[in-house]
């Protein structure tokens, strides 16, 4: 399959919200769903692998707040970092099925982890998905001003005339890993790739104590620092530009075809009762149909995206599918 193909299934395959039909492994509809389900009747214990106040952290507090709101109990966010996220995804994997552990993660890390082998399981079939929530599509490459890089074209020069010396802060088997190798092939550049912690405040603190040169990160990660000048900002890894980040360019439209989106996912224990992951969809649907929700997303110019466990399961086994050739090259 050629390259542009690749990446154009990639895009349709990370920002599709068709409705899909058909079952699939680890779904949690169909007519063992529509059964009534007494749940929950105590606190849920929602389990990310990052640490508090990153983008992940925002969306899945955003969630546990209304779903709490909505039930009547509580749904408790555990931050639980580790093996770049595999620590959170294998506690909920051997968690007992019983609908009160869930994991809240976006396929920018675990479909990227599960292709490149990272993870040495399967996000679809080892799981029950239940729902999608939020798509955010703000991923940008930024550096210290003090670097002297004005723009996108001058990071490039400068990278071509110093093979390998610009430090760029990655997580292998994640978004950053994915976009570092899409950069690297298409503006015909060498990085020194370190690996200096999963989340964005790790990385974040590497850049500011100079242990790297450029990172990528969630705009609302590094916005401050962006409107203050103290980061220059060479572009956003999403397919056209977003509203409210007008200002700020997509790496598309300066002639380099790097496209990054992140959806933030909803995953039960594999064997919890399919009531129950339907019940929790359905409440996730509702969500995302909330003016108010989407009213909210806006101050961190993400967007709400719902999709079925059928949905997740089809396009993310199809994406990890796509995203194995593109590593074997």
């Amino acid at each position: 399959m050629k390259k542009n193909k690749i990446l154009t299934m990639l895009g349709i395959m990370a920002l599709s919200a068709t409705m899909l039909t058909g079952c699939s492994k680890g779904g949690g509809s169909g007519k063992s769903a529509s059964k009534d389900v007494k749940w929950p009747t105590k606190a849920v214990n929602v389990t990310l692998p990052y640490k508090a106040g990153g983008d992940t952290d925002i969306y899945c507090r955003l969630m546990a707040k209304r779903l709490s709101d909505k039930f009547k109990q509580n749904f408790v966010v555990v931050n639980m970092t580790g093996g770049s996220g595999i620590v959170a995804a294998k506690t909920i994997m051997g968690a007992k099925p019983d609908g009160y552990n869930i994991l809240f993660n976006h396929s920018g890390a675990s479909l990227v982890q599960e292709a490149t082998g990272v993870a040495d399981f399967s996000y679809t079939d080892n799981f029950a998905n239940c729902a999608t929530i939020v798509q955010d599509n703000t991923y940008v490459m930024v550096a210290k001003k003090e670097k002297g890089w004005k723009n996108l074209k001058e990071l490039i020069a400068y990278a071509k005339a110093h093979p390998g010396e610009v430090r760029y802060s990655l997580s292998y088997g994640s978004a950053t890993h994915y976009v570092l190798s899409r950069m690297e092939e298409t503006m015909g550049i060498k990085f020194n790739h370190l690996d200096v912690g999963t989340g964005s405040a790790e990385r974040l603190a590497a850049l500011m104590g100079n242990q790297v040169d450029v990172m990528v990160a969630n705009y609302l990660n590094v916005k401050d620092y962006i409107e203050k000048g103290d980061f220059v900002c060479f572009g956003v890894c999403a397919p056209a530009r977003n509203p409210g980040m007008e200002n700020i360019p997509t790496f598309k439209e300066q002639g380099y075809d790097v496209v990054s989106s992140k959806t933030y996912e909803i995953k039960f224990p594999k064997g919890t009762d399919p009531a129950i992951v339907n019940k929790l969809s359905k409440a996730i649907e509702e969500i995302t149909k909330d003016p108010s929700f989407k009213e909210e997303l806006k101050k961190y110019y993400a967007i709400p995206l719902y999709r079925t466990p059928e949905e997740m399961n089809k396009i993310d086994k199809e994406t990890v599918a796509e995203l194995k050739k593109y590593f074997k090259k």
